[in-house]
């Protein structure tokens, strides 16, 4: 009989036997868009609730013992990025069925939305820098080419610079609408100033 996992930090309905947690990274492996970094499988599950934190590192180490996962390039962080071998695509095509369906579908969404916040991150930047007074927020969106926005605000306490920083960085396309439509006079053109779908921020 396998032992359970220690179960610290795991949400009611959440996984603890070694095989279930070494299936739910196949799975999650196989039926996300990229690579992901050990640093992304952790904060995807662990989030949730779903496994935990001792426990699954020593599934990602038994995964690359048994040859179902290989380290296969380094991220831009000079992290190590993780993907499947045959082996375990395999596993996650013939053994996914037997995790319950909202730990799957938990784990997927978790792990979506966080690729998605890190990625507005990477093109919304928002810095916060101490000046005498108070503070300067300065607020980046990134393109191709030129920058779509390069506003700097002042916030003379620090609670209102993080503030500002949450909101830019939970929405940046409706502050960009805001501040478009402001200084343009042109509201039809701009659109109804409706927050996004922010999906992504509810976990």
């Amino acid at each position: 009989m396998e032992l359970k996992a220690f179960s610290a930090g795991i949400e009611p309905g959440g996984l603890t036997l070694a095989h279930e947690i070494k299936i739910l990274v196949c799975y999650l492996l196989h039926n996300i868009s990229q690579k992901l970094t050990l640093s992304q499988i952790n904060e995807a599950l662990l989030k949730k609730g779903l496994v935990n934190y001792f426990e699954l590192a020593d599934a990602m180490s038994e995964l690359l013992e048994s040859g179902h996962i290989i380290i296969c390039a380094t991220n831009e962080k000079d992290e190590e990025c993780y993907e499947l071998t045959e082996l375990g695509v395999r596993t996650a095509q013939e053994f996914s069925d037997t995790l319950p369906l909202t730990v799957r579908e938990k784990a997927l969404h978790s792990a979506q939305n966080l690729l998605a916040r890190q990625k507005s991150a990477a093109e919304n930047i928002v810095t916060v820098d101490k000046v005498k007074d108070g503070y300067m927020v300065n607020l980046i969106i990134s393109d191709i080419g030129s920058d779509l926005m390069n506003l700097s605000l002042f916030m003379p306490t620090e609670n209102e610079a993080d503030a500002v920083k949450r909101q830019f960085i939970r929405d940046p396309l409706l502050i960009y609408k805001g501040m478009l439509a402001l200084l343009t006079g042109d509201l039809k053109t701009v659109g109804e100033l409706i927050p996004t779908d922010n999906a992504m921020y509810d976990d």
